[in-house]
């Protein structure tokens, strides 16, 4: 497992998704994530709701990227680009201040 990779397979795990693993590449593990928010935005948009506050990603963030994304990418690509770098946010916070 890589840096790069790590906070996808954080939300993967957090989110109990099983089709995104180490054993798959980058790219796949992207887009087994986008494959499952796409689906909760079709299928259960609560949830998709309680993941973004679990994993605290705001509202505003997610209406203004939804915005400047519209035509150029699905939601799903969208919010997970925004699940990953809020994740990767907290793993930075957590290793500035874990060296204090």
């Amino acid at each position: 497992m890589t840096k790069n990779d790590y906070p996808i397979l954080l939300i993967a795990d957090k989110l109990q998704i099983d089709e995104v693993s180490a054993k798959h590449s980058q790219e796949e593990q992207f887009e087994a994530l986008v494959f499952y928010l796409n689906h909760l935005i079709q299928s259960d948009f609560n949830r998709l709701l309680s993941i973004l506050y679990r994993i605290d990603v705001s509202e505003d963030n997610v209406k203004s990227a939804l915005a400047l994304d519209a035509g150029k990418q699905s939601s799903g690509h969208t919010i997970a680009r925004l699940l990953i770098e809020r994740e990767t946010e907290k793993i930075k916070l957590r290793a500035k201040y874990s060296k204090k």
